[in-house]
């Protein structure tokens, strides 16, 4: 098949095309289109348009956005005219480029509600359906020439998120249109390709071809500031051009702060963990008892006569008693300590 009469393209790594419908195809089409518009315009959808009205209606446009994408518009016109016309420095040509681009992408932003509001017009479904069919129709494998969706278009509907899907509607988009990338059909694109203002990709580079934002600076793919290290590898810097890592904090060694005459300040650097070792110390004067288990002898006598009172058991062989004895003679010291204190303390007073 003439190349006038396809567009092909590869993902990952197998070879497909998109051929232009046959007439029976388009058809097919215009009529599945029909249909879809009389079943929006029967369930009450609106028309395109009413679309400027209902956008107004919510608050989606008004008069000031209208006159912001009029300027933008404007501004695009004369842009264009001074890059045709020439007679002024490069540079100032490169700004005028720049400029036309970043008035372009506001008037997109502008437009998007726009734009997704006409998608549910009448006419929006049904231009909506019609590429659908023609492109189920239309996608096939390079080598064969065989459909890539058997089933048309229900089989794409099921897989319109496959790769090869979305590869190929915007290569199929460009072929009935009977247009190029339109990207690299714009005056400033072309301007700024001409002089390597820009790569294939349309991102801004120096003059060794290293990505650059539009003061100068060296930016990775994500817009990132770096620095080059040498051809191959590169550093994060901040606004400034200092380090900082990955996660954007500042790579540098920490110096301790000084004091008035020059000598290093020592921060401990868990003060709290110094707080928690102190408390332990204080709890060393807290022993008043140990000293009192002397005094409480006397206790001792009187449980050893409570003991002698009762009369010892026949049997020699059990000797319990003199165990139960001493338990409450040790249970008696424990328990009276903190009294025999207080006998102290009121016999120093009156002594």
């Amino acid at each position: 098949m003439s190349k006038e009469n396809q567009r092909d393209f590869t993902v990952d790594g197998v070879k497909y095309a998109v051929r232009r419908p046959k007439i029976t195809e388009i058809r097919n089409a215009n009529e599945q289109r029909s249909k879809a518009f009389n079943e929006a315009l029967s369930r009450g959808d609106m028309l395109r348009e009413q679309l400027d009205s209902e956008l107004r209606k919510r608050s989606l446009w008004n008069d000031s956005r209208e006159e912001e994408y009029q300027n933008l518009r404007k501004g695009i016109l004369d842009g264009e005219f001074r890059l045709k016309k020439g007679g002024i420095k490069l540079s100032d040509a490169k700004d005028v480029a720049l400029d036309m681009s970043e008035h372009r992408s506001r008037m997109v932003e502008l437009l998007s509600s726009r734009t997704d509001l006409d998608s549910n017009t009448c006419e929006g479904k049904a231009d909506a359906v019609r590429f659908n069919c023609l492109f189920a129709s239309c996608l096939v494998y390079e080598e064969t020439g065989e459909s890539y969706f058997p089933k048309g278009i229900d089989d794409y509907l099921l897989n319109q998120d496959d790769p090869v899907a979305i590869a190929g509607a915007t290569e199929f988009y460009y072929l009935i249109s009977n247009s190029e990338r339109p990207d690299e059909q714009l005056p400033e694109n072309v301007f700024l390709k001409q002089f390597d203002f820009v790569d294939e990709g349309f991102n801004l580079v120096d003059k060794d071809g290293k990505r650059t934002d539009r003061k100068g600076r060296h930016i990775d793919e994500f817009g990132n500031l770096i620095k080059w290290v040498n051809e191959d590898s590169y550093i994060h810097v901040d606004t400034e051009g200092r380090e900082v890592s990955d996660d954007g904090e500042f790579n540098v060694e920490f110096s301790p702060f000084l004091t008035d005459d020059g000598e290093p300040i020592v921060v401990d650097e868990d003060p709290e963990q110094d707080k928690q070792e102190e408390k332990p110390k204080k709890k060393t004067t807290r022993k008043k008892t140990t000293t009192t288990r002397k005094k409480a002898a006397p206790k001792k006598k009187v449980a050893k006569k409570a003991k002698a009172e009762v009369p010892e058991p026949e049997e020699p062989e059990v000797e319990t008693p003199e165990v139960e004895s001493e338990a409450p003679a040790e249970e008696a010291e424990v328990e009276d300590t903190t009294v025999v204190e207080e006998v102290d303390e009121d016999t120093s007073e009156t002594s």
